[in-house]
């Protein structure tokens, strides 16, 4: 009876997927037939989503909630299935070095069977000021930063000054992975929420919309600018890092996109470019903390949106979307960082999840 009861639900949302399908006119429409792309992610369904994500790129207006006046916005993101990871050809073509590009494989089916909100912006400065300033939190100081050739570590720099000319609208970085459960913390008890981190498959499900290609705008690097806030001319412009000689055998030297995205470091958090589920800054800006402890790839996903817990070691934690410094081969939904949970570096921030 509920393989019946199911196969009738499943062939009624096949056939609402197909209505919304033939003609994308307002955001619920488009929003609908992204969610239908990650339900039934055939040729198809794809290729209307790859439509849908470039007519709504930019600043997409969807609905939010806001669990008190001053929380962070979060964005419903529907339940649905889609394929986590990308294969190895799509980073090597991209120049991305071989051992982040084996991060990425096998892909793997995953499916996400709770609808689930999102932080619809990265958490900015001035959200994390009032959360520090109603708790005391104080990390201790110190955060590394990026010179071209090394990253450096700080005592001077911290989350309040990153020595980035940040203002209250941009992300906050200089943040680690406790910093972030910190905040969620304080936020859950003053809201009466459960808040958490996304985990790593909730994250690249909500970053792709709906969406298969190697970014949710498409295929080719070539017009990321406009989507993405990454190291670019202006970047190398503002610090000459591609004069520097890079000190890592793993790592080409730093030469940044040949294209402006407009900011030096990071944007405002409401000036970044919206993906077709309205989530703003998703690749770029800052790089995002998620819950799952480090696995070297994704040959034991869970095939579900539940956080990995275990792993080689609990102290490295995923981090996804990269930041202002980044090249566009790593500013991929499918790419994927290693880091220890207490570093703190002037590129890395966090966004909010609940259930």
């Amino acid at each position: 009876m509920m393989i019946a009861d199911s196969t009738r639900r499943h062939g009624a949302e096949k056939l609402k997927c197909a209505t919304a399908q033939s003609g994308i006119r307002s955001t619920a429409t488009v929003l609908a037939v992204l969610a239908c792309a990650a339900l039934y992610p055939t040729a198809g369904a794809v290729a209307v989503a790859g439509q849908a994500a470039q007519q709504t790129s930019g600043h997409a207006t969807v609905e939010t909630i806001r669990d008190c006046d001053t929380c962070p916005d979060l964005v419903l993101i529907p339940a649905g299935e889609f394929l986590m990871g990308a294969d190895i050809e799509q980073p090597r073509s991209l120049g991305l070095p071989e051992f982040w590009a084996t991060r990425e494989q096998p892909v793997t089916r995953v499916t996400v069977e709770r609808d689930f909100y999102l932080g619809k912006y990265e958490i900015s400065r001035g959200e994390f000021a009032r959360f520090a300033a109603a708790t005391g939190y104080a990390p201790e100081p110190g955060c590394w930063h990026f010179i071209g050739s090394e990253w450096l570590f700080d005592e001077n720099r911290n989350w309040q000054d990153a020595g980035i000319d940040q203002d209250d609208t941009h992300p906050v970085t200089c943040v680690n992975w406790l910093d972030a459960q910190a905040y969620l913390a304080w936020l859950s008890q003053k809201t009466g929420q459960a808040y958490r981190l996304a985990s790593e498959a909730e994250w690249e499900y909500a970053v792709r919309a709906g969406t298969q290609t190697a970014y949710w705008f498409g295929d080719d690097p070539e017009g990321i600018c406009e989507f993405v806030n990454l190291g670019d001319i202006t970047t190398r412009e503002r610090f000459g890092w591609d004069q520097t000689e890079i000190k890592y055998e793993m790592m080409d030297n730093w030469k940044g996109e040949d294209c402006r995205d407009g900011h030096a470091t990071t944007a405002p958090v409401h000036e970044t470019a919206a993906n077709p589920f309205g989530l703003y800054g998703m690749l770029g800006n800052a790089n995002e903390w998620v819950a799952d402890c480090w696995n070297d790839d994704h040959s034991e996903a869970p095939g579900d949106q539940t956080a990995r817990l275990t792993g080689a070691d609990c102290g490295l934690r995923v981090m996804r979307g990269q930041g202002w410094t980044a090249i566009a081969a790593s500013t991929r939904p499918a790419f994927r960082l290693k880091m220890n949970a207490t570093d703190r570096r002037f590129t890395f921030g966090f966004r909010v999840a609940r259930d």
